[in-house]
């Protein structure tokens, strides 16, 4: 598989735009906020896995 940087960091600032988003006039978050930082928490753990070899 071919990604780029730049493709990374697309994904990133989609994530990002998901968040800010779907945030409610009252300051919540439309999102389930346990599920996403277990996905996100996960691919941290991933890129730094990546980083040491």
């Amino acid at each position: 598989m071919n990604i780029s940087k730049e493709k990374l960091l697309e994904t990133l600032d989609d994530i990002r735009k998901l968040i800010t988003e779907n945030e409610k006039p009252d300051g919540s978050l439309g999102i389930d906020m346990t599920r996403a930082m277990v996905v996100l928490d996960f691919a941290k753990t991933e890129i730094e896995k990546t980083i040491s070899i």
